[in-house]
This record gives structure tokens, sequence and C-alpha cells, in this order.
């Protein structure tokens, strides 16, 4: 190749040329290294999803079969057609591994039961739809049947030889209102009428039908907007806990079920067979539809302990002083978007804390985070404040500790009427700022009827009188509250 060209050398000596200027390679650089994906800003990460609208349906009953079995010794025939099987049920069950909703979809449909066949052969059971959701789920039903709360258990794989049961109940369990009748809407019409523009009386009687129909249609838009909710009608607390949403339909019965010939029925001859009207009913041998449900999940974190503080005051901080938990910490508010949970253990008993998002003055009017997350303190058994010392100080962004502490109490108030009112205590952190001890003096003279405890949650002081502070609280020998009248901000 080499001795085609006329000039070979020429082409080495461009090479070196161009090889000698630093930014042509610099350009077309490779290296091994992964790619790795860019962090997002801690406001775009995925938030908790504590709160979802769910659509239930059971699965539908298989029809019936109408079938007839015929032999050389028995022409007229014999019915054979077996039942329809049962629709599966939806079922939520409680479970540790869930940690939220976010797995949960918005429209979750069970199994439908088959058909009946010829032979006798009975139509197979749907497989019930088993659904997980985290330990203190909370059920608020907008529209359908009640649940029905069943035995506790694991879910466990379908036995595929279980023969559905078509017989009623006559005795059903009180807990449990089964409906799978769907409500059918009915649309009225109204004859049509010949409109004459030349006659008054006429032209009187549309016009008042318009605005009466304005009427009805702005009334019906405004019982639309308003759901009646029932609220807390069940809660998921245990493991293995489950609830049925959503009840599959019964199968249809087959013929052979409606060989005895019933009272008053006219029989009939087709084909040289004689059956019953009632045997072609076909409300008789359809399966029935499966019970809907719309309800609200909303998840409340069990916890005997809630962290309640502004932005950046250290509750999560706090939270991995005093458990062996690990929550993201940084330097700069709003660090924490969904609680933590941490096990502070003692030798006897052990105590849950919940660290919650960081709650600013008017949260109630959806400032910050708001504080829709607030309910994740709703059980708590004892509320500890959590305030910064050095907000204020050297010039620092922030409000005096005592003001922060009736802020927070306002906000509680806000959201839920008495929800201030519960055993709580006063946590003091970054004690070991300069001029944070003179500032945690004039906090105690100023909130009366209240426990303090200084600490410092990186360097772990006083964490020790905190862990007994909170023991005390939880096990109700002390009552200690904080109340506005005993916080004095003037």
């Amino acid at each position: 190749m080499w001795s085609r060209c006329k000039n070979p050398l020429h082409h080495l000596e461009t090479l070196q040329k161009y090889s000698k200027s630093p930014w042509i390679f610099q350009t077309c650089g490779f290296s091994d290294a992964p790619f790795k994906k860019p962090k997002l800003a801690p406001l775009q990460e995925q938030r908790m999803i504590d709160r979802r609208r769910l659509w239930a349906k059971g699965g539908d009953g298989g029809n019936g079969c109408f079938s007839f079995h015929r032999s050389r010794h028995d022409r007229r025939g014999r019915a054979d057609g077996g039942n329809g099987g049962r629709g599966g049920d939806v079922i939520l069950e409680c479970s540790p591994t869930i940690w939220d909703l976010s797995s949960l979809q918005h429209h979750i449909n069970a199994k439908k039961g088959g058909h009946g066949a010829s032979k006798n052969m009975i139509g197979t059971r749907g497989d019930d739809k088993v659904v997980l959701v985290p330990i203190g789920t909370v059920l608020h039903l907008v529209e359908g049947a009640m649940p029905c709360v069943v035995q506790k258990g694991y879910s466990t794989p379908l036995n595929p030889w279980d023969i559905p049961d078509n017989t009623p109940d006559p005795n059903p369990p009180a807990t449990c209102h089964q409906s799978n009748e769907s409500p059918i809407k009915t649309e009225k019409t109204e004859k049509t009428e010949r409109f004459d523009f030349w006659n008054e009386e006429t032209m009187k009687k549309w016009e008042a039908r318009v605005i009466s129909n304005g009427e009805s249609e702005s009334e019906s838009e405004t019982q639309s907007e308003e759901e009646h909710i029932e609220y807390n009608i069940a809660e998921l607390t245990e493991p293995g806990q489950r609830i049925v949403i959503a009840h599959g339909g019964t199968g249809g019965l087959g013929n052979i079920s409606l060989t005895k010939p019933l009272k008053n029925s006219k029989s009939k001859k087709v084909n040289d067979i004689d059956f019953h009207e009632n045997e072609t009913d076909p409300s008789l041998t359809n399966g029935s539809p499966g019970s809907e449900s719309v309800l609200i999940l909303e998840l409340k974190s069990i916890a005997d302990v809630g962290l309640v503080g502004i932005p950046n005051a250290g509750k999560s901080t706090l939270l991995g002083a005093l458990s062996k938990a690990q929550p993201k910490i940084g330097n700069y508010a709003f660090t924490t978007l969904r609680p933590n949970l941490g096990n502070l253990t003692y030798d006897d008993v052990s105590i849950t804390v919940a660290d919650i998002p960081g709650l600013i003055k008017g949260a109630h009017e959806n400032r910050g985070l708001g504080h829709a997350f607030l309910r994740h303190i709703e059980r708590t058994k004892v509320l500890a404040y959590v305030v910064d010392l050095s907000a204020g100080l050297d010039g620092r962004k922030g409000v005096p500790p005592w003001e922060q502490l009736r802020d927070l109490v306002l906000e509680l108030e806000f959201y839920c009427e008495g929800l201030s009112g519960r055993p709580a205590l006063v946590v003091g952190n970054k004690v070991d700022e300069t001029g944070a001890s003179e500032v945690f003096d004039e906090l105690r003279r100023r909130v009366r009827g209240v426990k303090m405890f200084p600490v410092c949650a990186v360097l772990e002081e006083g964490v020790g009188e905190l862990k007994d502070g909170l023991r005390v609280l939880v096990s109700g020998e002390v009552v200690s509250m904080v109340t506005l009248d005993g916080i004095d901000v003037d």
C-alpha cells in the first residue's frame, strides 16, 4: 500500500505537524469510568406518599352452565350443567416491609370466577388480589360497601381445588356488610313537546323550565363536589392483619341445581325435554358482579415520641444520637422530606421515636412543606419540641427559642385542636454554641410548667438525661406539657 502512494512520507510529516498542537488530543479523550447519574437537589427528591385514593372491584362470578347429558338408555336427557365459580376478593394486608403507599395502584381488580361446564364441572374460583400496605394505614370510605375484617394471616397461595360455595349464608357475620348489587342509574325520559314561537303561554313555560334546569344543574354540581366520606372505618396496625375492601361476586347456578320443580311454575317442552320456565331465568344462571368501593388510604406512623421543631433545628441529628437510625443530615432547611423512625432501647422496654419534617410559622397556610405530615404524630404519646438555641446569635437568621416554641404550639392547634395538650418536653439543641447557655437560661425563665433538657446532638452531650426523661413521660409517671399561657414572649 505504501508503494502505491506517490509521496508516502508526506502524510507522516503532516500528522507530526498537527500532533504538536495540545488542543487536538484534549478534545477527544476517552475514559473507562462508568456514567454516574447527577444527584437531585434536596427539594427535587421523591417525597413520601402517605395518602392515596383507591378504586377496588371484586371479581365477577362465573356463569352457570345449561346443558343436558343424553345417552342410549336416557334419551330424554338429564341436567349436568355445573355452577359458576366465585369471583376473587380485593384484600389489604398489613406488612412491615412496606414503607409508604407509593407502590399502590389507583385501580385494583380481582380475578373473575370461571364458568361452569357440562358433566357437572364447577367453575374455578377467582384469585384474590392481595395488596400490601404499611403498618398504620387508616381507611376512609368514599363510596361502596363497608370493608370486612378477616382472620389475621399472611398471604399464601390459593388452593386450586377449593370448591366455591354458592349457597347463601343465612347468618352473615355482623362485621361484614356485603352488597354485590351495584347501583344502576336510571335516566328519566321526558316527552318531546312541540315548541311554538307564537304562543306566549308556551314561551313562559319553557323559560321557567330553563331556569329550573339551570338551578338543578348548579345544585347537582355542588352536591357532586361535596363527597360524603366516612372517616376512620378501619385501621391496620398489626403485621398480617387483613381487610377485605371488595367482595367477589357469587357464581351463577347451573341447571343441575334447578332440576327440582318449583311451585306455581309453568313447564315447557322443547325437543322432547321438560323443564320449567324458572330454570331459564338469566338472573339465576349468570354470575353476579363483584362489589365496588372507593377508599382513601392514609398512613399514620405508629410511634411513642414525636420530634417537632423548625427546619434545621437538629431533629435528624438528635434522632441519630438517640437511636441507631441514620437519617439524612444536611446544613440546610427542609433536609427531612419524609418521616424517619428510630428505636430507643432500654433494658426492659423499647420506645419508637419519629422525626418529621420541619414546621415553620404559617404552615397551615401551605407555607414551607405545609402541615399535612403532622398526621404521623397523631398517635404519639409524647411530644418533644426541639428548639435551636443558636438562632439569632451573632447575626444569624432566626427567632428566639421561646418564639419558636409558641409558633410550633400554634401550628399544632391549627392542624388538630388539642394535639399540643399531650405530655411533652422541650429540648434545647446546639448548647455548645457561644452564648447558647445564656439563651437556655432565658428560655427556662420564660417557659413554665414543662421539663427542659439542654443537649448537643452532634457531640451527644446531655443525651443520657434526655433518654431518661422520655422514658418517664412515656410510662406516665410524670405529667409535663406545653401551653400557650405558660410561654412568656414579651
